[in-house]
């Protein structure tokens, strides 16, 4: 996959990307074990907290992009529900992923103002992102995500990680709003997966992802 750079194909992208990730993790944590343990007196001693920086700012990067990678991935395939949603997928799948690596440090222990900051962000976007969704329909193309168990297991965790772990943040139970939040993203991705496969095998909402696909197309021409 790293022969080619396909800025078009999102899996050559997302192994450049994960490629990138790994590059800068590892050599930032092995400067920042070396910078505690002062291993390395003298000016090569200097240097460590700086290249550290770098490569943490690199892994933060390339960690955001990471994030939504597998929202990009699943909205380039042919499955109505999923593709009609490909913008909205990464966004999903980032908030997610940043909404629970926060809720997890907060539950080991790591109680401070930022990650607060960033639950309650994570929160906000997932409640905007929920009404988003229960907005934007497409018909029978994407009756997955708003009938059947699926739009249902949808529904409870964008409820859970979007308004419910917002409220109980603002009350001030912040274990609880993450251990919701957690939850919540855990089950919507097994939403996502339920979509998937109730709307690739429904012929009548292949077809009509076709038309709209279509009207879409003759929309941004006309």
């Amino acid at each position: 996959m790293l022969r080619v750079f396909k800025p078009q194909s999102a899996m050559s992208m997302g192994a450049w990307i994960l490629t990138a990730f790994g590059a800068c993790v590892l050599p930032g944590l092995i400067a920042l074990e070396l910078h505690a343990h002062q291993i390395f007196p003298g000016a090569f001693e200097e240097f460590l907290p700086i290249a550290a920086g770098i490569f943490i700012f690199g892994s933060a990067i390339f960690g955001t992009l990471l994030a939504t990678y597998t929202g990009v991935l699943i909205g380039a395939t042919a499955i109505p529900a999923w593709f009609l949603h490909r913008m909205f997928l990464p966004i999903h799948f980032g908030t997610a992923g940043l909404g629970s690596a926060a809720a997890l440090l907060e539950l080991l222990g790591h109680r401070i103002a930022a990650l607060n900051v960033i639950g309650v962000y994570a929160a906000t976007v997932e409640l905007g992102l929920l009404i988003w969704l229960s907005a934007n329909k497409h018909g029978a193309a994407d009756r997955a995500i708003h009938e059947h168990s699926s739009g249902w297991l949808i529904r409870i965790g964008e409820i859970l990680n979007g308004p419910l772990a917002l409220v109980l943040r603002f009350f001030g139970l912040v274990p609880l709003a993450a251990i919701s939040f957690l939850i919540g993203a855990l089950v919507s991705r097994f939403g996502w997966l339920a979509v998937g496969k109730v709307s690739g095998s429904d012929p009548e909402s292949v077809f009509a992802a076709e038309r709209v696909s279509a009207f879409d197309v003759d929309h941004a021409h006309g």
